[in-house]
């Protein structure tokens, strides 16, 4: 009799412990190497053609089956953009969209915007992953920002050189903008040490008053993107920012913007800044916090992760972090493998839980940021890379890739780059 209650009472321990570590699991708690079951997507484009001179891949991973086995996941959803978005875009702008460049979501979620460089951005039901309109900003558009209240999405068109405030609401799904009151020709503010004004990367600050535009000749433009017209509030120069970031994160009061390498001006570049908030509008200042000049370095993509800003290094294959704290570098992660001897790590986005970083990893055949000579955006093998988060954002190790391809005539021609999580 006591053997048949001890050894009932162990398997009741046993199921109480089985029971406990999958409400845990559940709960978004990696228990014993289990990836936490969250519900959530990977979204990641290739900017590769897949009709003639048009389209790209949109691959929509599940977040939680990408997390706990890289080298396994596969895509839950692949849509080709020549097909149905292509022809949508064409019928409303009449040109075929090409190069899809980057992605985000709205606060909410429930929109996804995509730019192409082709000049086209596109507003998407996020969950039906059906077109609700496609606007274009002329000859070319690098980024379109959704602004956290959801009123607007900017937008930086670097061949015409202009800024473009897109007024949003998703609810009523209309998307629209006045090139009378809504577009700034950047070309005007050019001189001295603002030698080129090409608009790389907007991004707002938390309230959505204040934009930062950084420039292809270095520099930051800030505007209140409230007013009609939009005005411009503060400036840097080309000595306090250098030229082509395209990273900007907000800690606290602090916006962390980079530069980056890849264009003729600077083939190679890598510089962190941090620019207090609390100063504008009367004036906007730059603290280099990092910098990279003696090594072969491209600054890209950065993400926040705690109180830690993740910066990518393309051509340095690592993930630098900084303590916003102290602003000091504090550690790196490599992100080499046997499996690929050079990733070219891109742009980044947090899981929603923050344990883990996904990134997008550059093909052999780099479409964009690269420059020939210097290989910045040249990698290995085109795929997303999963980066486990320890010491809440101080330390991440490397789990591995999902590769990710579009052959042609033998030839790699996959070319990861927008990339965001959807909750």
């Amino acid at each position: 009799m006591t053997a048949m209650y001890g050894l009932a009472k162990r398997s009741v321990s046993r199921f109480i412990l089985a029971l406990t570590a999958i409400i845990l699991i559940v709960a978004g708690v990696e228990v014993e190497g289990i990836a936490p079951v969250f519900a959530y997507e990977v979204w990641l484009t290739d900017q590769s053609d897949t009709g003639n001179e048009r389209g790209g891949f949109l691959y929509i991973y599940d977040g939680a089956s990408l997390a706990a086995s890289p080298a396994s996941a596969k895509p839950a959803v692949t849509i080709d953009l020549s097909g149905e978005i292509n022809t949508f875009c064409e019928e409303a702008t009449k040109k075929p969209v090409r190069r899809p460049h980057m992605l985000f979501f709205n606060k909410d979620q429930d929109h996804a915007i995509l730019s192409f460089l082709s000049g086209h951005v596109l507003f998407m039901d996020a969950k039906t992953r059906k077109p609700e309109a496609c606007l274009s900003m002329g000859k070319n558009v690098h980024a379109a920002w959704p602004t956290p209240n959801q009123k607007m999405a900017i937008a930086a068109n670097i061949i015409e050189k202009k800024f473009v405030r897109i007024w949003t609401d998703y609810a009523a799904h209309t998307y629209k903008f006045d090139p009378e009151k809504d577009v700034v020709n950047l070309a005007l503010l050019e001189g001295g040490e603002r030698p080129d004004t090409s608009p790389i990367c907007p991004i707002t600050e938390s309230s959505s008053r204040y934009a930062f535009v950084t420039l292809r000749g270095g520099g930051l433009l800030v505007f209140d993107v409230t007013t009609t017209p939009m005005s411009l509030v503060a400036t840097l120069n080309n000595n306090e920012i250098h030229p082509a970031g395209c990273g900007g994160i907000q800690v606290g009061e602090t916006m962390y913007v980079n530069s980056g390498g890849g264009w003729p001006v600077a083939p190679l570049s890598y510089d962190v800044y941090a620019l207090d908030l609390s100063t504008l509008p009367k004036s906007i200042s730059a603290k280099l916090v990092s910098q990279r000049d003696d090594q072969f370095a491209d600054s890209h993509g950065m993400a926040a992760v705690g109180r830690y800003v993740w910066s990518a290094d393309r051509a340095g294959n690592n993930i630098e972090i900084i303590d916003t704290l102290s602003n000091l570098s504090v550690s790196s992660i490599d992100l080499v493998t046997d499996g690929n001897k050079d990733p070219a790590p891109d742009l980044l986005e947090n899981a929603p839980d923050d344990q883990y970083v996904f990134v997008g990893l550059r093909g052999p055949n780099p479409l964009t940021g690269n420059d020939k000579m210097a290989h910045n955006a040249k990698g290995t093998i085109p795929g997303v890379g999963v980066i486990h988060v320890d010491s809440a954002g101080k330390v991440g190790h490397y789990k591995g890739q999902a590769i990710v391809t579009n052959m042609k005539d033998g030839k790699e021609t996959a070319d990861p780059h927008g990339i965001a999580v959807r909750k």
